[in-house]
């Protein structure tokens, strides 16, 4: 099992489009969270097209966990399935349904990480949009557990400025962290003017993933759009397919020989 936790410093970045985008990529079963504490429903609201998940998602978990019921086996319970097919099973946790929610969740963080890395036994991945990272930082037992923490970022000067402010907080909060995931950057439209060397020479961190600037396609994923026809081998797409198959084959391998991404250098797969 890997968990990869996406992030970003502010601004619009294209968190949520990027998280979804790999996990309907993704090479094995694997598991959507939207853990943005900044609640917006947005997967259920775009790609989903309206979705209702009833009393389904994040806040639901919680009230199950305050009586003390099994996660493992309640997070299932709190899923939907965001394509038909069986194989790989794609899944969605959703997220929180009020602003006041995420606060009183803190308690449940160390539990669900936990949970997440328990999902190795059925083969499952784990996928977290942590929306912005904010003033605390990200919740301190996912980052733990965390195999890979992804900062996305834009090419422009404006997003690379707030990724300047924010950075020193996130690597505070890794040296921290039990697991200590070096964090890497996912360049959403690199060459806009930046490019990817430019941008992980000056803030001295791999950029992990680069995701093709492509609007009218994002918006399949973001807004619901229909798909044109040439969607699925547009450069969005494209992009996306090579950063989840990377980023899951170097994991894994990583797994196999014992080793966190703490251990060696953060992974580089797609430069």
């Amino acid at each position: 099992m890997s968990l990869v936790v996406l992030a970003s410093a502010t601004g619009s970045p294209g968190v949520t489009t990027t998280a979804l985008g790999l996990t309907l990529c993704w090479p094995r079963d694997v598991l959507l969270v939207d853990a943005d504490r900044d609640p917006s429903q947005s997967v259920l609201a775009g790609y989903l097209r309206g979705t209702e998940a009833g009393v389904r998602g994040m806040t639901a978990l919680a009230r199950h966990h305050g009586d003390r019921r099994s996660l493992p086996q309640e997070l299932w319970q709190q899923c939907l399935f965001l394509t038909g097919d069986d194989s790989p099973a794609r899944r969605f946790l959703p997220g929180f349904t009020h602003p006041g929610t995420p606060g009183l969740f803190l308690p449940l963080w160390p539990d669900l990480a936990a949970t997440f890395t328990t999902l190795e036994d059925n083969g499952t991945d784990v996928i977290v949009d942590a929306g912005r990272l904010g003033p605390d930082g990200l919740p301190p037992a996912l980052l733990s557990h965390a195999d890979l923490l992804l900062i996305c970022v834009r090419s422009s000067l404006r997003s690379l400025a707030a990724l300047r402010l924010h950075l020193p907080g996130v690597r505070a909060q890794v040296e921290t962290a039990i697991g200590q995931p070096r964090p890497a950057l996912c360049v959403v439209g690199p060459n806009r003017p930046y490019t990817p060397t430019a941008i992980a020479e000056q803030f001295e961190l791999p950029v992990s993933v680069t995701i093709a600037y492509d609007p009218r396609d994002a918006g399949v994923l973001s807004e619901g759009d229909a798909e044109s026809r040439h969607f699925a081998t547009g450069p969005l797409m494209r992009s996306l397919r090579t950063a989840a198959s990377s980023i899951a084959a170097e994991l894994e391998h990583r797994r196999g020989l014992g080793q966190r991404p703490s251990d060696a250098d953060a992974l580089a797969v797609n430069e």
